[in-house]
Formats: structure tokens, sequence, C-alpha cells
């Protein structure tokens, strides 16, 4: 019987979603070569599936592997893989769907900081005014008592 001659793979300029199956690889390498093992599995993955000679990894991807640590690389992940032809060599580029996309903590962080002087500032300056109006009210206490003070004084000196 005659051998079947393969499919091409992924088209050129066509964007497909994969799942690669990242837990082949745990039982087969030492906790602290997972990670790094992990993406060069994905990568040898997606080279074969889009039958490419040049597979370029996503920032986004590298550090949806490496998230949790070395030794604790997701057991599967699902990536979108774009196809392109530049010089004649097939090149695919790997990144996260949009749904996937990791979050950023950072900017939370930030976020809450911010909002958290911008609330410090509001009782600040909430509390200064609460010291002025102390202020004023015993400086109107003072000149009353004074007055109070001259009153008598006035009418011993009329006597």
């Amino acid at each position: 019987m005659p051998r079947q001659k393969s499919k091409p793979g992924i088209k050129v300029g066509e964007e497909v979603m994969i799942i690669v199956p990242l837990r082949k690889i745990k039982k087969k390498v030492p906790r602290w070569k997972r990670a790094p093992r992990a993406a060069r599995f994905l990568k040898e993955f997606v080279a074969k599936q889009a039958k490419a000679e040049k597979v370029v990894l996503g920032p986004e991807v590298n550090e949806k592997i490496w998230e949790r640590g070395i030794e604790k690389p997701p057991s599967r992940i699902r990536v979108r893989v774009k196809v392109e032809e530049e010089e004649g060599a097939r090149i695919a580029h790997v990144h996260l769907p949009p749904e996937e996309m990791p979050k950023k903590p950072k900017e939370k962080k930030k976020a809450k900081k911010e909002e958290k002087v911008e609330r410090i500032e509001e009782v600040t300056e909430e509390v200064e005014e609460v010291v002025e109006e102390k202020a004023e009210e015993k400086a109107e206490e003072g000149e009353e008592e004074k007055e109070e003070e001259e009153e008598p004084a006035e009418e011993k000196q009329e006597e």
C-alpha cells in the first residue's frame, strides 16, 4: 500500500487554537527542570503541528508557563498559533488567546495604592478643616472671655 502524503499542517496566514498537553513531560523530567522543559516541549509540539522550522513564543505564553514557578508548570495550555512564511521558511508565532491572558496584579496594587493615597489626602484635608474650626472657636471663646472680663472691670470703675 502506498504511503499517504502528510497534510500540510496549518496554512500560512491562518490562526489556529491548539491545546498542548504539558502533563507528558511532568513525569519524565525532574522537578527543578520542568518549566524550561515545558517551554521546549511546547515549541516542539507546535513545530510538529504547524510544520514550521521556527517557533516564536510570545512573552505571555512564557509567563503562563512560569506562573507557578519552575517545579509546577500547567498541565495543559491553550495557545493561538499563526503561521507566516518569511524567506521560504515557515515561522509559527505562539500567543495566548485573549481570555487567558495573565492578569497584571502590579496594576491592581498601584491602583489600590493610589486609592489609599487619595483617601488619606481627603481625610487629612478634613482633619485640617476640623482643626481650623476648633482653633477659630477657641479664639472666639477667648475674645468673649476677655470682653466679659473687661465689662466687670468697667463696671467697677464706674462705681
